[in-house]
This record gives C-alpha cells, sequence and structure tokens, in this order.
C-alpha cells in the first residue's frame, strides 16, 4: 500500500478557518483565537482519523515579489489586506505547526500553490499518494490518479473522477477552462460572461482556450465579440493562471515524516489560550496514547462500565444508587420519534463518565415491570430537588408525561447549550457533538433496527443490544454535559441558558403535550372543493395547450412552455441544465405574456401544495391516543433564536390568501364551553429597531401609538397624515419592513413595483427623516466586523461569516444578516420571555388557561368561554411587561371558536 502525504495549503486553510460559522474565540489575555482554534481543531482531527505517514504545510512566501506581479502588475491588486485580528493567529498558528515537527514550504517569489504543483511533480514517479488538504479550484490542474484534494470541513476527497462529475471537465483541461474564466478574485482577466460551467462546454466542443478564438464565428454575436476582445490577453491569462512545477525547492521527503503528535510541545501553547478540549484531542491523538478505547465490535469498550438491569435485584440496587444522586443524565428509548404516539421501551440513567445504566421495560429478553418500574422512579423523576440533564430533554419529558410520569427539575439540556454556545453550528445532535467533542463515534440506531423496508421497532431489539446503545446515549450525555457546562460556567452565555432557554423547555413540553383540537370535518368539505377546482384548472389549462401532459412535471411543464408555446425563458434552474418553471417564472411570463397557462399553472400549483402539505395531511397527524394534533416545537433550528414547528410546520400555513387562511378554521377551541384566544404583537420588529436605534422621531410614533405606516409615508412624501394614499402607506410599509431585512433599492422595486432609481430615493429619503436607523445599522455592522458576531437584547449571539469577504455580495448579505439577527434575535427572545411568564403564572396561579401554539410573535391559548376577557388581560399584561423596551409593546388579542373567527 502505497505511503500518505498530506500537504497543507497553509494560507487557504487559515483563511476558511478565520471565516469558519465559529463562535468569536479569545485567549485569557486578550489574543483572538478563533481561526487557531478552528484549525488547530483540524489538524488534530486530520492526524488522529488519517495517521498521515508524511505531513507538511506549504505557504506563500512573505519574502520578494510573487513572479506573476512580474506578468501582471494588476494581480490580485483588488484584495484587501487581512483582518488586523487575523495576522497574529497566523503566526501562531505557525508555532503549532512548527511544534509537531511539520515543515514548512515555501520560496520567495512563489505561492503555496506553485508549491503544491512543484511537490506533486517532482513526486510523480514515486510510490506516493498526494493528498492536498485544500477545496481551492486552481488546484484541479495538479488532480490525478495519485494526486487528490481533501476538504477537512466536509470530510471529503476530490479526484479526477469526482472533478468530471462536479464540473464537467478533466484535470487536463482544467488549466484551459479558467484561462477563459479568468479569475476576479485574483483579478485575472478572463472572457466577459464566460462562467465555469459555459467555459466547461466550450472546451468540451473545442478542446482549448485558443480553439475557441479560433471558432469565434461559430458562436453567437455577443459570445463572438467578448470571445474576440479576450484574444489579446490569452497567453498572459493562461500564464498567471498554470501552476509553477520548477520551483527551486529545498525539500527532503524524509524530513516530512509524521511521528505523531508532541502532547508535550502543545500542552503548554493550548493551556495558554485556554484550549482545553483541544489538549484532551491531543491527548488522544498522541502516539503514547491509543486514539479510542479498544472495542470488541459490538460496542462494548474496556474502559467503561455500562449495565443491564434486568431483576428486581439489580434494579434495587440501582435505585439505591440513584436516589443519593443531585444530579443525573437520563434518557428514554421509545417506538417513535412522535412522543404522543410513542411507546416506553427502556429509560438508561448516567451520573459518572464511561458509566451508565439501561432499565428495560419492552424488548426482547428479561425486562423489569412496566408500572412498578415507572411507580418506584416517580418520586426521584417529580422530586425538583434533583437536576436532569438531557440531550433533546424535551422529547423524554413529553413521552414520560404522556406515560403518567411527571419531570421536574430539569437543569441542562446539551442540544439547547450547544445552540446557545454556538448558534451556527453545523448540528446541535449528540452524536456531532460527541465526535466534536468527545471525540467519541456513538452507535448507530440502525446498527439496532435496520433502514427501510427492514427496520425493525425498538422493542424488537435485545435487550442486551439495546443496553449497549441506551447505556452509551446516557453516558455520552453526561459526558457533553460535564464538557458544555464547563464553556458556560461565568460566560456572558449563561444567564441566556440559565434564564431564558432552558425554563422554556418545560413551557414547550407543556404545549406539545396538550396538543390541539382539529376539526377534521373542515378539511374534508376543503380538500373537496379544492380538488374540484384543481380539476377544473387542469381542464382548462389542457384546453389552452391542446394536449393533457402532467402538470406536476417540470421537465413536462418546461417543454409546453417553452418549446411549443414558446414564451420568453426567463432563467435557467438552479444547475444551469434546465429552464426554470418556479413561481417568479410563472409570475413573469403571466406579466409579461399575457398567455393565460402561466398564470394557472401558479394557481394550479398553489392550490395542490394547499391541498397535499396540510388539507389532506394534517387528519393523518391526529393522535391516536389523544385525538389531538401534537406539534414539535424547535428550539435550535434557527440561528436567530427563533421558534419553529414541525409536524405540522404551523409557521408555514399561509395567511395572505384566503384559503389558506380557512385552514385555520380546522383548529378549534376543546369544547363548547371554550375559545380559542389569540394575542398578536405588533410591530414587534419595528419598536425592537426604535428601542436600539433609539431614533426619536420614530419613538415617538410609538409614544403617540400612530398607524407607522402612515406616519412614514407622511414623514417620507411630506405630506399631512390623512393626506397619505393607499398607494403611499403600502410603500413605507415595505421599507419599514425591508429594513429589517436589509432590503435593497432592487428588492424595493420587486416589492412595490416602483422603478429602481425612484425606490432608492425613497430608501434615502427614509434614512434622511430616520438617521438613528442608519447610525444604528451601522454601529452594528462595524462591531459585527471587530468582534465576528452579533447580539441580541439578551446576550444572544450569532457569528456571522464573510463580513470581511472580497467578495462583494456575500460580505453585503453578511452585513444584512448581522442587523436583522438583532432585530429578528430580540424579538424572538421578547416573545420567550412572555411565554415563561405567563406559564409560570398560569401553574402558580392555577389558571384555567393553556398555551398551545407559537407562530412568529403570535400565541395561541384555550381557554374557557366564561372568564376569557379576564385571561386576555393577563396575557396582555405578561406580553407587554416582559422585557423593558424604550417605547410601548403593543399585544392585539381576539377570540373565537377556532384560529380564524380568534383572528
Amino acid at each position: 500500500m502505497a505511503k500518505r502525504l498530506f500537504i497543507i495549503d497553509g494560507l487557504s486553510q487559515i483563511f476558511r478557518c478565520y471565516y469558519a460559522p465559529f463562535r468569536q474565540l479569545t485567549a485569557p489575555s486578550g489574543e483572538p483565537t478563533r481561526a487557531t482554534y478552528v484549525f488547530s481543531n483540524m489538524l488534530l482531527q486530520l492526524i488522529r482519523e488519517h495517521q498521515p505517514d508524511y505531513l507538511a504545510m506549504a505557504m506563500d512566501s512573505d519574502e520578494g515579489t510573487v513572479f506573476r506581479r512580474e506578468i501582471d502588475p494588476q494581480y490580485k491588486a483588488n484584495r484587501e489586506p487581512p483582518p488586523e485580528d487575523l495576522i497574529p493567529q497566523i503566526h501562531r498558528i505557525l508555532q503549532i505547526v512548527a511544534t509537531q515537527g511539520i515543515p514548512i514550504l515555501a520560496r520567495p517569489g512563489f505561492e503555496a500553490d506553485d508549491v503544491l504543483a512543484t511537490l506533486c511533480q517532482r513526486l510523480a514517479e514515486q510510490e506516493i499518494d498526494i493528498i492536498m488538504v485544500s477545496r481551492d479550484k486552481d488546484l484541479d490542474q495538479l488532480l490525478s490518479e495519485r494526486v487528490r484534494l481533501f476538504d477537512p470541513l466536509k470530510g471529503e476527497l476530490f479526484g479526477p473522477e469526482e472533478l468530471h462529475k462536479k464540473k464537467g471537465y478533466g484535470p487536463e483541461q482544467a488549466v484551459e477552462v479558467q484561462t477563459l474564466c479568468g479569475d476576479s478574485t485574483d483579478n485575472i482577466m478572463g472572457v466577459k460572461g464566460v462562467g465555469p460551467k459555459k467555459a466547461a462546454a466550450l472546451i468540451a466542443k473545442y478542446g482549448s482556450a485558443a480553439a475557441v478564438i479560433e471558432h469565434a464565428d461559430e458562436l453567437t454575436p455577443a459570445m463572438r465579440q467578448n470571445v474576440l476582445a479576450f484574444a489579446e490577453h490569452l497567453d498572459k491569462t493562461r500564464q498567471l493562471v498554470t501552476l509553477r512545477r520548477d520551483v527551486p525547492l529545498d525539500f527532503d521527503l524524509e524530513a516530512c515524516r509524521f511521528k505523531g503528535v508532541d502532547y508535550a510541545a502543545l500542552k503548554p501553547i493550548f493551556a495558554e489560550l485556554d484550549f482545553r478540549r483541544l489538549l484532551d484531542l491531543a491527548a488522544e491523538a498522541a502516539p503514547d496514547k491509543p486514539s479510542a478505547p479498544i472495542t470488541d465490535g459490538t460496542g462494548s469498550t474496556s474502559d467503561r462500565r455500562y449495565i443491564l438491569v434486568d431483576n428486581e435485584t439489580l434494579f434495587a440496587d440501582f435505585l439505591d444508587q440513584l436516589r443519593k444522586q443531585k444530579i443525573f443524565a437520563m434518557d428514554t428509548e421509545t417506538t417513535s420519534l412522535r412522543p404522543a404516539e410513542a411507546r416506553l421501551v427502556g429509560m438508561s440513567f448516567s451520573w459518572k463518565a464511561h458509566e451508565g445504566y439501561y432499565l428495560p421495560l419492552a424488548g426482547v429478553g428479561n425486562c423489569l415491570p412496566f408500572e412498578p418500574t415507572l411507580d418506584a422512579l416517580r418520586p426521584i423523576l417529580a422530586d425538583a430537588t434533583v437536576a436532569k440533564v438531557g440531550q433533546n430533554i424535551k422529547y423524554d419529558l413529553a413521552v414520560l408525561a404522556h406515560h403518567g410520569v411527571p419531570v421536574a427539575g430539569v437543569r441542562f439540556d446539551c442540544m439547547i447549550a450547544s445552540f446557545v454556545l454556538d448558534s451556527t453550528r453545523r448540528s446541535h445532535g449528540m452524536d456531532a457533538l460527541a465526535r466534536e467533542l468527545l471525540g467519541v463515534t456513538p452507535i448507530p440506531i440502525t446498527d439496532l433496527i435496520g433502514k427501510g423496508k427492514n427496520q425493525i421497532s425498538f422493542d424488537s431489539v435485545s435487550t442486551d443490544r439495546a443496553a449497549e446503545y441506551a447505556a452509551e446515549d446516557a453516558d455520552i450525555t453526561w459526558r457533553l454535559y460535564q464538557e458544555l457546562s464547563r464553556q458556560l460556567e461565568g460566560s456572558d452565555l449563561e444567564p441566556l441558558f440559565r434564564e431564558t432557554e432552558m425554563p422554556l423547555v418545560e413551557v414547550l413540553t407543556s404545549m406539545e403535550v396538550s396538543g390541539v383540537k382539529l376539526d377534521t370535518a373542515v378539511l374534508a368539505r376543503m380538500s373537496r372543493e379544492l380538488a374540484d377546482r384543481l380539476s377544473d384548472l387542469t381542464r382548462q389549462i389542457h384546453e389552452h395547450v391542446g394536449h393533457s401532459f402532467n402538470i406536476d412535471s417540470t421537465k413536462a411543464l418546461s417543454v409546453v412552455l417553452f418549446d411549443e408555446l414558446k414564451l420568453p425563458i426567463i432563467k435557467k434552474t438552479a444547475t444551469g441544465a434546465g429552464k426554470s418553471t418556479d413561481a417568479e417564472t410563472l409570475e413573469a411570463l403571466a406579466w409579461q405574456t399575457n398567455h393565460p397557462v402561466p398564470a394557472l399553472v401558479k394557481e394550479y400549483r398553489e392550490l395542490a401544495k394547499l391541498k397535499n402539505t396540510y388539507i389532506d395531511t394534517l387528519p393523518q397527524m391526529i393522535s391516536r391516543r389523544t385525538g389531538r394534533i401534537h406539534a414539535s416545537f424547535n428550539q435550535t433550528a434557527a440561528v436567530t433564536g427563533r421558534l419553529s414547528s414541525s409536524e405540522p410546520n404551523l409557521q408555514n400555513i399561509p395567511i395572505r390568501t384566503e384559503l389558506g387562511r380557512e385552514i385555520r378554521r380546522a383548529f378549534v377551541a376543546a369544547d363548547a364551553d371554550h375559545v380559542l384566544l389569540t394575542a398578536d404583537y405588533s410591530q414587534i420588529e419595528l419598536r425592537v429597531l426604535a428601542h436600539f436605534s433609539q431614533d426619536r422621531v420614530l419613538k415617538q410614533a410609538f409614544v403617540e401609538d400612530r398607524d407607522i405606516h402612515q406616519f412614514v409615508a407622511a414623514q417620507v412624501f411630506g405630506v399631512p397624515l390623512e393626506e397619505v394614499t393607499r398607494e403611499q402607506r403600502g410603500r413605507a410599509k415595505a421599507v419599514n419592513f425591508g429594513i429589517i431585512y436589509g432590503q435593497s433599492a432592487f428588492g424595493l422595486s420587486r416589492t412595490t413595483g416602483m422603478p429602481v432609481g425612484e425606490a432608492q430615493n425613497f430608501i434615502n429619503m427614509y434614512f434622511l427623516r430616520y438617521p438613528g436607523i442608519r447610525l444604528f445599522m451601522d454601529q452594528v455592522i462595524d462591531e459585527a466586523k471587530r468582534k465576528g458576531y452579533v447580539q441580541t437584547i439578551l446576550g444572544r449571539r450569532r457569528a456571522i461569516a464573510d463580513l470581511h469577504s472580497r467578495n462583494r455580495n456575500a460580505r453585503q448579505l453578511a452585513e444584512r444578516m448581522a442587523v436583522n439577527t438583532v432585530i429578528q434575535g430580540s424579538a424572538a427572545d421578547l416573545i420567550k420571555r412572555a411565554m415563561i411568564s405567563i406559564h409560570r403564572r398560569i401553574i402558580q396561579e392555577g389558571r384555567p388557561i393553556a398555551m398551545l401554539i407559537q407562530v412568529h410573535d403570535e400565541l395561541v391559548f384555550d381557554t374557557p368561554r366564561a372568564g376569557v376577557e379576564e385571561q386576555a388581560d393577563f396575557v396582555r399584561h405578561e406580553m407587554c411587561n416582559a422585557l423593558p423596551l424604550d417605547v410601548p409593546v403593543k399585544v392585539d388579542l381576539a377570540w373565537g371558536d377556532n384560529w380564524l373567527e380568534s383572528k
């Protein structure tokens, strides 16, 4: 087997680590360390998982002038200098790399890519596999059977086959493709209007960039003009994009032989930087320690103690130990991901690392008696003085509640702690956190129950195998708690976790367990009506086309619209391979051509989606156990901190169309003596904007309880309030809400129909009238650039990547994201606090009202018809006073027999 040389593309990876979606980090000394941490973690994971035979890092040289600037003085002239806080991190990373005996390869006048190309050339005849740790497209030309790219963040290898599959050309054509494309990032000229896909197609047809120029007469007039204009730059561009394979490099392969992690050399550096987790990872990766516990192939390991508690003697001993604990981790095993449908199969517990207990209540093998076991556990689980730890513990609480087992004293959820610490983390699931924070890969559930049509239920798994899996879950949950609680302790994120996110778990559990009643007769009637309407639309579409076809097939529809009806092509699909038939395209076609088919198809799709997604699906979600729908409310899905829901997704029920609103009629009160009460924050994000911006005029408008859109229109258009037209108010409304999302003049033009120039003038006038808003937005962006993250009113953080990007579009998107996160995230903080306060008082005062639904800025309750006014006043008071804002908070309340009538 060939030896492997891993070469890290140094600066490329360092920059990528700097811009990675990871929380901002600083050492105790104040030294910025995010890029250092991410790079060090990447390096240790690479070493541990791939065990390279040889390891080196290529760097651009700090000395001399890169030879490409001699070819073109404007080469990379558009690049901004690296961010100030990255420079010390580059030096620190080089120090860390050097301590591990990893050679740093560079040569004055050349770039890292040229160093990599030269190494590939020199080692071509040797039995060495070269893996370039990079995802730089410039390296595509080096790929071969023995040379591949490796993306450490995705864990993906990329070779000639993957290049062909993804980009449509081989390594030998990469230079030709790049020559046609140029590279705007490096200020290298290419053919105007030719991107990678078009270039690949041209090279596939003509063979080379020079041949494309020779056959320019065969191209479209516009393309021919652009190709011929580029002809004089061809040689220069080719020289710039071609990597040099003859760098006079002092290279000794044996010097790159990697002898393993030098823990002693890393320890003082990581200790200084407070990289405690990486110290553990370094210890595991060091050659004098095993990288992982030795397994026997079934998941059991030599350094852990997992106990199957499957008889009365063992259970008595377990119970005696459990009663002594002040805090423990717990987990449930069930037959369904839906708590209202799930049958409890077993429970697992842990209060010491590498130890776990599994209590089987069902399964193949000896099991504990179901009810007596739960009866014995009830006092401990209900004891609020005994702290409980979990991973997505809301699920376990809901399952146990449906089995009549209340749980109190919930103190820590690892999933939520992960989300609070870093909302941009790719996954907050246990498996991902275990791999990242513990260096452990848990037993996959599919190892026990299988996949697809052969999948079995967990109660069909032998208790021996279930014990290994379940006890490991509890053990890992306990170990994640130890690590994540350490990260939270004393941080400015701890109050958000302790005072908002964890108390909210109890609130959401209560809402999910309560569920909401559904009137299936309403949905059945709507389904029949929509079926008739869809049938009529199908008939009309087919008549206009002249034949029948599958309207649901985008391919068939594309043929009809563009090949048969000869309608103009508005845009291509995301892959560029087809003609788009999305809603935006259909709307544009209907407006531009006046042909009836696009509008009819658009209506058909909207109605079909309503029918298939909600009207026909909602009845299937009714629990057989309770007769109600039990949505799941998710705390960790939206990086802004907003809640979302699933099964069903209540946020996505349309409210702007009459039919969409009609779906809400099916959500009804518990019985004739109850009503649904809705409480909706009025323009809460604009009020949050007024609070943060401290804009005097905007604040005054809310203090005086003005119609904010009419008020803004009067200010911007310079007319009295009473003379504001409906169109003017509509434009002001579009800008008011567009500002929160960083809407551009082009975006405003599309939403209002006004010309782009007029839209820009409107935005300029808006900021002139409300200077505090512009100042606030600039301050948010400046602070985000400085810190790498933004914060909400309760201190929730979101790391914002690309704020220093050289790509203008990416940078502007990041700036919009920064402002929106502060506003939307703070509004989310507000309603969460309100929900906690309302729930707490309902429990303490025994109020006959139940919170059922949360959608955006709206809460829905079930309450007795008698006394609804009192409950409405109570809800309004708690929502208006959830957090102190510098402007009045307004809540609109209504009630009725169903959700629609309560709006």
